[in-house]
């Protein structure tokens, strides 16, 4: 090994699998600077794993990439889980997926307890708390549209037919943003869609078939895999007999952990009607919005930020009702990413899904599209002073994109004028 080398920040060389030291590491670092959603995880992921430590190939990141948004759950982090399973088997799985979620969860566990001690503070737009979260969200926004403009390049104009990938993603979002609320089965059906567009019509169907060599290692057996799924349909069956009757904080949970595709842009409606305004004032869960998408990590995590509060009200232990909720809204995603990474393997031996793998890339792509759109709105919808907003937005851009200035620097950065704007009124 070099002199000076840190052993924990890369394999032992391109293209070598890591340890689980390495792993943990690794996936831990970008679970606390992994700011701006799904987008910008899954360019993360790309930039570090595949660009800068070439652990996989292009392509089968785009296979892990299309088989997680076929998946109910937080695409993003099950795309992380499969990562570690191509490294390190199921364990490596494990160990990256959960060292991804660790440290947004204990910063919105964290905010969660706070925020009931500041709910004052949160109802007032102007005050510095509300200014503060704003202003960290508007950096969101930018590494959103930085992270899916990344992603269009990628897989549509560097996918050998821009017309047609293009046609297949920007149809795809148009979509999703027309059919509102989305049913459970859209996303997904748009996926395989996009699939059976290329794999009828390819895009170029003289020249060899892209397919990753880098499989990695294996997951869970053929036979557990299948057992998973039938596993899914039984909980499922009973998650919409239970919704029937139960009107409690717990079942809306996993009723979105079992039946949303579409990861936080989906979930985080469906919560709030199922919990508003009875069991959790709109203007928390509104802020709790803000606190999710301005922290590292997967969106989900605003499981642990509503489980405390909802625990507490309702005279659980606050650790216990954030288990609760975070196992129920993360739990279903996380077992089905095992299963789907062990049969999606099977599926790259038939050439028709070689063909169909760029269609289901682009269309994967073209779900994140809306996500600018909602994160936008969103933060709006919160600010007191809108179009401060829209220039910290195009600021961070720059800071970000041009000047490449590190993420954490430009959020505390927007936090700090945030705050400076707040003391000014």
């Amino acid at each position: 090994m070099a002199a000076g080398k840190d052993p924990l920040l890369s394999a032992e060389g391109p293209g070598q699998q890591p340890s689980l030291g390495t792993l943990a590491w690794n996936f831990l670092l970008l679970g606390a600077t992994a700011f701006g959603g799904p987008p910008v995880h899954i360019g993360m992921f790309q930039a570090r794993f595949v660009e800068r430590y070439k652990w996989l190939s292009s392509d089968r990141f785009a296979e892990l990439f299309a088989m997680a948004n076929c998946l109910p759950g937080p695409s993003s982090t099950q795309v992380g889980f499969a990562i570690g399973i191509t490294q390190g088997g199921v364990v490596g799985g494990l160990v990256a997926g959960f060292c991804f979620m660790l440290p947004g969860a204990i910063l919105l566990s964290t905010l969660g307890l706070l925020s009931l001690s500041l709910s004052e503070q949160i109802e007032e737009p102007a005050s510095p708390a509300n200014a503060v979260a704003i202003a960290c969200s508007a950096v969101g926004v930018a590494l959103v549209i930085k992270a899916v403009s990344d992603l269009v390049k990628k897989q549509v104009y560097e996918g050998g037919d821009a017309a047609k990938l293009g046609a297949i993603c920007c149809f795809t979002g148009a979509t999703c943003i027309l059919v509102h609320p989305a049913p459970a089965w859209l996303n997904p059906a748009l996926i395989f869609l996009g699939g059976a567009i290329t794999a009828i019509a390819p895009i170029n169907k003289d020249a060899n078939l892209k397919v990753a060599s880098d499989v990695g290692k294996p997951g869970i057996p053929v036979v557990l895999a299948v057992a998973v799924f039938v596993l899914y349909l039984i909980v499922s069956a009973f998650t919409i007999w239970r919704d029937t009757f139960d009107h409690g904080w717990i079942m809306p949970f996993l009723t979105a952990g079992m039946f949303v595709w579409g990861g936080g842009p989906v979930v985080l409606p469906m919560l709030m009607t199922y919990l508003t305004p009875t069991w959790i004032s709109p203007t928390i869960f509104l802020a709790g919005i803000s606190f999710a998408e301005m922290m590292p990590g997967p969106v989900f995590n605003i499981s642990c930020f509503l489980g405390i509060q909802l625990a507490l009200k309702s005279g659980w232990p606050w650790f216990a009702g954030t288990a609760v909720c975070w196992a129920g809204l993360m739990g279903p995603g996380i077992i089905l990413v095992f299963a789907a990474y062990t049969l999606w393997g099977e599926l790259r031996k038939f050439a028709v899904y070689q063909h169909a793998l760029s269609g289901l890339n682009a269309a994967a792509v073209g779900l994140l599209l809306p996500t600018m759109f909602v994160v936008f709105d969103t933060l709006q919808a919160r600010s007191p002073w809108k179009d401060g907003s829209r220039a910290m937005i195009v600021i961070a851009f720059y800071f970000i994109e041009m000047a490449k200035v590190s993420v954490p620097l430009v959020v505390v950065g927007a936090g700090l004028a945030g705050l400076a704007w707040s003391y000014s009124q």
